[in-house]
């Protein structure tokens, strides 16, 4: 697990469609999203083909993808 900014990034392996990442708060309250408006206890990126890249999908969402 790493922790950007003020979340955690933990990535592992979806089955056979490849790597996962899921953000938390490193505070444990929920995430808010911005379009639709909701809260999460987490959120789970799309599958990728890496780990790195997952990682990468989950640093994006965080910076450009509208997560508070």
């Amino acid at each position: 697990m790493i922790t950007y900014k003020q979340y955690h990034i933990d990535r592992f392996e979806h089955g056979q469609r490849g790597w996962v990442a899921r953000i938390t708060r490193a505070d444990g309250q929920n995430i808010r999203t911005i379009l639709p408006a909701s809260e999460h206890p987490y959120l789970d990126t799309k599958p990728t083909a890496s780990a790195e890249e997952a990682e990468k999908l989950a640093k994006e969402g965080i910076d450009f993808g509208g997560v508070v």
